[in-house]
């Protein structure tokens, strides 16, 4: 059973990125930005912000609900993850700073 708890915590937390991070960005349309340049800065974003989705959803590199917080605080201080927010703010986006406290009380309300 303790099994079954654990996989049900991470399948809360990759639903909690995906809905309030990654399917935001990733739904995002180039037809909202005026500037070629914000257009080409959304392309690159979403390019990376996929990589990432599929990096949270697989298994092998993140099995356990303790992996995926550790791996999203990690996120938060890397320098590519900075760049990344950086450039989610000038688009307007969510981004990983911008939900951090949500993320943490979730985890928190799970005991991871």
């Amino acid at each position: 059973m303790a099994i079954r708890a654990g996989e049900k915590r991470r399948e809360e937390l990759i639903k909690f990125l995906d809905e309030k991070l990654f399917d935001a960005i990733l739904l995002a349309s180039p037809g909202d930005y005026k500037s070629e340049v914000l257009k080409k800065k959304l392309h690159a974003v979403k390019k990376h912000i996929e990589k990432e989705k599929h990096r949270f959803h697989d298994l092998q590199q993140y099995p356990t609900a303790a992996d995926v917080k550790k791996n999203v605080l990690a996120d938060l201080h890397s320098k590519t993850g900075r760049k990344i927010d950086h450039e989610l703010d000038e688009l307007e986006l969510p981004s990983l700073p911008k939900i951090r406290d949500e993320f943490l009380k979730l985890c928190e309300d799970l005991q991871v």
